[in-house]
């Protein structure tokens, strides 16, 4: 990792380094959160098949058939470190909107329809 990479991170809000929050415990006997867990779990935010970690090396290669502008590469090799980095800057803000409803879906036109 290059220092002007450590400096960005550094410079990130979050100042307090990567952190996992573990702070939920599911019990042995709570099929209900093992069941929830698991859902989550399956939905991955990226696809592992197109992941290979290379151990000697440390180093993720991230393969995909997408390519667009000037990346006419259909692969992407990181560090352990970095891919890692990369993931995680797609988590969303506690609270974010991800989804937005327009259309016959939205808050206006459900008001309306509840109105008449």
């Amino acid at each position: 990792m290059n220092d002007r990479f450590m400096a960005k991170l550094m410079d990130w809000r979050h100042t307090s380094g990567f952190s996992v929050y573990n702070g939920l415990r599911i019990a042995p006997d709570d099929v209900d959160g093992q069941e929830a867990l698991a859902q989550y779990i399956i939905r991955s935010p990226f696809s592992t098949v197109k992941m290979t970690y290379n151990e000697q090396m440390g180093t993720v290669i991230y393969r995909s058939k997408m390519t667009y502008g000037r990346n006419r590469r259909n692969f992407e090799l990181f560090s352990a470190v970095d891919f890692i980095a990369a993931i995680t800057q797609h988590i969303p803000e506690k609270n974010f909107q991800l989804v937005r409803y327009y259309g016959w879906y939205s808050n206006r036109m459900r008001g309306d329809r509840q109105k008449r």
